[in-house]
């Protein structure tokens, strides 16, 4: 109940109580590394959309600082952080084996700043952006106008997943084709039936792939069956 009237009356102030990036020393295994500290909560405690976008704007606004931050106590360590799955899966197994501590917090977010940002720099149109459907304010890598997602740094170093794979699969991820994904859906379904779908049909597949007219292959393709289709909007004349 708490929770729910501070959300709904002070949206843009943080809960009090709300763990945060408090001052905290640095630890010995961290050499000369200095904890991000805000008072705000960690990504993943944002409890509503307007909280969540300032937390966001907040984390950009400092990410190249803690970019630099990271990745000078990763060279103070002999860790490579580089473009290279091998490197980051070693810096997954280091951070996973790291008793938890008071510097654990601010060391997991600038990790996954860093990560995002070795995506973000090697691939063109890749940007971070928030999750529109989530009250987190965890930032996502996106790429290009379908804004696809194509890494969650963040999550995947406090879940310890393998960072390695994670940098490759933000590397490797491509933007959906919508008029292949349309061609393959039409030869599943002339596969299945004898008859090519209907006027509405086809059109309800168009919406559902986001195209405004069918693509030249498609329109090929159902050029041989007894309905003939305008090659101008798709439909049977």
């Amino acid at each position: 109940m708490r929770e729910l009237l501070w959300s709904t009356f002070l949206p843009w102030a943080r809960i009090p109580g709300t763990p945060s990036y408090r001052p905290v020393e640095a630890p010995a295994d961290l050499p000369g590394y200095r904890p991000y500290t805000e008072d705000h909560e960690f990504p993943g405690a944002t409890i509503d959309d307007t909280r969540s976008r300032r937390v966001y704007h907040r984390l950009l606004a400092a990410e190249p600082a803690r970019v630099a931050e990271a990745a000078a106590l990763l060279d103070r360590l002999g860790l490579g952080h580089g473009p290279d799955d091998e490197a980051w899966r070693a810096v997954g197994e280091w951070f996973a084996a790291r008793p938890v501590d008071d510097a654990t917090p601010s060391l997991a977010l600038d990790l996954g700043l860093l990560l995002g940002r070795r995506v973000i720099e090697t691939r063109d149109d890749a940007r971070w952006e928030a999750d529109a459907d989530s009250v987190q304010a965890y930032p996502q890598v996106v790429l290009g106008p379908t804004a696809t997602v194509i890494a969650l740094p963040l999550q995947a170093v406090e879940s310890h997943a393998d960072l390695g794979d994670v940098l490759t699969t933000g590397l490797e991820t491509t933007e959906p084709d919508s008029a292949t994904e349309f061609l393959a859906h039409l030869e599943h379904v002339l596969s299945e039936q004898e008859t090519p779908p209907t006027d509405e049909e086809i059109g309800w597949l168009l919406a559902e792939y986001g195209l405004e007219e069918l693509p030249d292959e498609a329109r090929e393709r159902l050029e041989g069956h007894p309905t003939r289709t305008d090659p101008a909007s798709g439909t049977a004349s």
